[in-house]
């Protein structure tokens, strides 16, 4: 698992996305994705996001286990 705290613009996607505006998790998905390359992690990610006093933290698991529905 690899934890970080969303930086100012992530963190106002993540407010414009959790408060119902539309077409923004592409957005969102290539900047974590940047992060993770930049930090030299690949392969298929879990990505969560939780909720802080300030800001979003933004938490990574492997994938292996996630089946699509």
């Amino acid at each position: 698992m690899v934890r970080w705290m969303a930086d100012e613009e992530l963190t106002a996607l993540l407010r414009r996305y959790y408060g119902g505006e539309g077409g923004l998790w592409p957005v969102i998905r290539d900047q974590v994705a940047a992060e993770l390359q930049r930090r030299g992690i690949e392969g298929a990610r879990h990505i969560r996001f939780r909720r802080r006093d300030d800001g979003y933290e933004v938490i990574i698991e492997d994938a292996r286990g996630y089946e699509p529905e």
